[in-house]
């Protein structure tokens, strides 16, 4: 099975390959692309793909545009955090259309739709999915369970500052200065925060956007971003592709 994914977000791209191989460990994914431009040249390139696994909004527009330039019988399965899409995805005859975060049981559900060669939505049938999608609210972790020495802190998600994790152990560092540590993988906190304020900036952390006060230049091509008090005197590295993440969510 050789899979395509389209993704300008890498955080969610690298969270989505890497339960796409624990789910389907045979799999294949030939290309991640996070434009219009590359993601027509590695369909291009790769006429035998059979699974797309395509974000609407991306770099440079709606990847609506790839299925236009290039036809392919690859099943195509959206994936986003707009739901506003939903009858237009439809129109691409699409496999599935998933709304972040993406679970594991969605995935799945969407793979066995595309093995079972299930056909495309029936027209009469389009209108009542659709509605369907566009008026499910989604839903985002709204608080999280912390340990801290003997203690269980029950915390608001919003008041999280950053998480960073480090010899097997995530901390989750709060606004108020208070943390506690959590049992979820990086991963796991990346499909189940809002990644409109939240952003995956390295393998190591999770940043608040809002909780950033300055973003500088670090060494060679690196970045440095200071977080607002207590953590003033936090400094985190941050690459010149995550910058420029960091920095598009900031100006929305």
């Amino acid at each position: 099975m050789k899979i395509l994914v389209i993704e300008d977000e890498f955080t969610l791209a690298e969270g989505l390959m890497h339960d796409i191989q624990q789910i389907r460990p045979s799999a294949e994914i030939v290309a991640h692309t996070t434009n219009i431009k590359d993601s027509v040249s590695a369909l291009t390139a790769n006429p035998d793909t059979d699974i797309v696994f395509a974000d609407i909004r991306i770099d440079d527009g709606l990847s609506f545009s790839v299925f236009q330039q290039v036809k392919t019988s690859a099943k195509i399965v959206f994936t986003t955090a707009y739901n506003e899409y939903a009858l237009r995805a439809f129109e691409y005859n699409c496999a599935d259309y998933l709304l972040k975060p993406i679970d594991v049981a969605a995935l799945e559900k969407a793979f066995k739709k595309c093995e079972q060669h299930i056909p495309g939505i029936a027209t009469e049938d389009i209108g009542g999915l659709a509605k369907e999608i566009i008026t499910h609210a989604q839903s985002y972790r709204k608080r999280l369970f912390l340990e801290k020495g003997n203690s269980t802190l029950i915390v608001k998600t919003n008041d999280i500052c950053y998480i960073f994790t480090e010899k097997g152990y995530t901390r989750v560092y709060m606004k108020d200065g208070e943390w506690g540590i959590t049992d979820l993988s990086l991963i796991e906190l990346c499909n189940s925060l809002n990644p409109s304020q939240f952003i995956r900036i390295s393998r190591q952390c999770i940043v608040n956007a809002e909780c950033v006060t300055t973003i500088s230049p670090d060494i060679g091509r690196d970045y440095c971003i200071t977080l607002c008090a207590p953590y003033s005197d936090t400094k985190i590295t941050i690459t010149a592709d995550r910058k420029k993440e960091l920095v598009k969510m900031l100006d929305e």
